[in-house]
């Protein structure tokens, strides 16, 4: 919509994850450097916790697309389906519907793909996004799951992304064996003041704009009012390049992101997220 307006190749700010859009601040770079350590290091429990938006589910894109290690890689998110069978919601991760009734038939063709698995030199990989949402019976049952051994090697690692909350669901006394198998555990902060406006340059950029479409005093703007959450500075970008357009602007200025703030807030919408 606005952006031959602006001169720029694509749209710099989505609300979704974008991988090649992907902005390497410091602490993001530390959670890849964890999460690369879990699972090149060890066969234990891989765990990333960050506010809404911060860039986890990002990171996790960018950590199944390059595969660097070549583990055979599964992904679910945090809602179990599948009648709360554990074993048939982990395979459904790895692509495999087992059609089975039985619990534990289930089990029988996750071992057997475990099996499998091994006997081609590699390792099965669970990535569980939004894990705050697991019930804490699931959580104990995916920590025996990784437990499982054929011969002397472990064969199923975790990885788990989720919410502030999940740290707290994970301290409770009854997951103390769960929390004993965490090897790798790091918290996305949001970005510093630098890095909110860093960010945003690398994403004009990268979408053939400049940084001269905002001015200084709208960047000071943006981190204030969005906290350094990637996601919340892209919703708040994005709808100040539409009220620019509308109004026939070449940049965006301070004055652009107090009324969109304004006006989400008018209309009972109080944060951008």
């Amino acid at each position: 919509m606005y952006e031959a307006h602006f001169n720029l190749g694509r749209k710099p700010f989505a609300s979704y994850p974008e991988p090649d859009m992907m902005y390497w601040a410091e602490g993001h770079k530390m959670a890849r450097t964890m999460l690369v350590y879990g699972l090149t290091a060890t066969n234990g429990i891989v765990v990333i916790t960050g506010e809404i938006g911060s860039g986890k589910t990002t990171l996790l894109n960018d950590i199944i697309t390059r595969n660097e290690s070549g583990h055979v890689l599964g992904r679910l998110n945090g809602k179990i389906g599948l009648g709360q069978d554990v074993a048939a919601w982990v395979l459904y991760g790895f692509g495999i519907e087992t059609g089975s009734v039985s619990s534990t038939t289930s089990m029988g063709q996750l071992q057997e793909f475990l099996r499998q698995t091994q006997a081609r030199g590699r390792k099965a990989v669970l990535f569980i996004d939004e894990a705050q949402l697991l019930p804490e019976p699931v959580i104990e049952e995916l920590r025996l799951l990784s437990d499982m051994q054929i011969g002397m090697m472990p064969v199923l690692q975790l990885v788990l992304l989720g919410q502030p909350e999940l740290a707290n669901k994970l301290n409770v006394p009854s997951l103390l064996q769960f929390r004993q198998r965490i090897v790798s555990h790091y918290h996305l902060k949001a970005f510093a003041p630098n890095e909110t406006r860093e960010y945003i340059v690398s994403r004009l950029h990268k979408a053939g704009g400049q940084e001269s479409l905002f001015t200084p005093d709208a960047l000071e703007g943006i981190h204030a009012q969005t906290d350094g959450i990637p996601r919340r500075i892209n919703i708040l970008c994005d709808t100040a390049f539409v009220y620019a357009y509308a109004q026939g602007m070449d940049r965006i200025s301070k004055d652009v992101i107090e009324k969109v703030v304004s006006d989400r807030t008018d209309h009972g919408l109080l944060e951008i997220n």
